[in-house]
């Protein structure tokens, strides 16, 4: 039976163990969604072992991707991943399925998604960023845009064909081109491309409440009724904050044989103790704040690892 949706992940390697935590939620707390879709995961320069490992997680699409060869890989390009980028594929997709969802790798999946799909009435839903402005995913102006309009964070990303005003494919072109025009005034990667979409296609977005695309930052209250917890900015699951499913989920990815994170920047007088007493290998100091700049977000971290407090 030829399936209606689509989703869509993508990272790089070294961004992988975080995908493999948010696969394992995705699966877990979202069933139908994951059954009734088509998952892809768009992966940039993996090796064979970490496809292997993201494979375990349940039925994917893995694709090798990188940037179009006319693309600048410069160091606004560089800053994050090639494979953010790989989110301009999902509207090439819209031309096989009726329904695409476009989700982040830094974000746990607590409930059910399928509802999404229905909520929406528009041609693209997304959730509103905690950047006020689109101006903040770019250096300079851009001629032609109104960077004053509201930011749309690109972390959650729902896309309906039968809603779509203009060819799918000319979208993901036109995205390529505009990253292409813009690739030394890109500040926070495909975000402010997509926020530019929305203008030159007169895209009428359905704006979906923060619970679909929770910041992990807001209170515990506000967290347990969200649909999706997203770190946001600098503040990941790794390096900032203890959510119990996320570390549980990682220590699975470590006992694998899963690369361990890499991309967090500790102090030096903290990697000197990590590296005096040998900590790097464990679990726990891969995922906890640094304790020199950060010792009471390093404390909080450790209690609730002790107590396992959900977050």
């Amino acid at each position: 039976m030829t399936k209606q949706t689509a989703c869509v992940f993508a990272c790089s390697e070294t961004f992988a163990f975080a995908l493999y935590v948010t696969l394992k939620t995705f699966f877990a707390h979202s069933p139908q969604l994951a059954t009734e879709s088509d998952v892809f995961i768009y992966a940039y320069r993996w090796s064979k072992h970490t496809k292997d490992i993201i494979s375990s997680c349940g039925t994917v699409k893995i694709i090798d991707y990188d940037l179009p060869a006319d693309i600048p890989r410069n160091a606004l390009i560089m800053r994050f991943t090639p494979a953010l980028y790989a989110r301009f594929e999902a509207f090439n997709l819209l031309d096989k399925y009726q329904n695409v969802i476009c989700l982040d790798s830094d974000i746990l999946v607590q409930k059910e998604l399928i509802g999404a799909i229905d909520e929406m009435t528009e041609n693209i839903g997304l959730v509103k960023d905690t950047l006020p402005f689109v101006s903040k995913n770019f250096l300079n102006p851009i001629e032609g845009y109104d960077l004053s309009k509201p930011c749309f964070n690109a972390g959650f990303i729902v896309l309906k064909k039968q809603q779509f005003p203009v060819s799918c494919t000319r979208t993901a072109r036109w995205l390529y081109s505009m990253l292409g025009e813009q690739v030394d005034n890109i500040e926070l990667g495909d975000q402010g491309i997509i926020n530019l979409s929305l203008q030159k296609f007169n895209l009428r977005p359905y704006v979906f409440s923060n619970l679909w695309n929770m910041p992990a930052s807001n209170p515990r209250n506000k967290l347990n009724k969200a649909f999706i917890i997203h770190s946001t900015g600098h503040r990941k699951f790794w390096a900032y904050y203890y959510f119990h499913e996320w570390y549980s989920a990682y220590t699975q990815w470590n006992k694998k044989g899963g690369t361990p994170v890499s991309i967090r920047k500790n102090s030096t007088q903290w990697d000197y103790l990590l590296n005096i007493f040998a900590l790097k290998k464990s679990c726990f100091f891969q995922l906890a704040p640094d304790g020199y700049q950060h010792p009471i977000k390093f404390i909080t971290f450790f209690l609730k690892f002790l107590f396992h407090i959900k977050y």
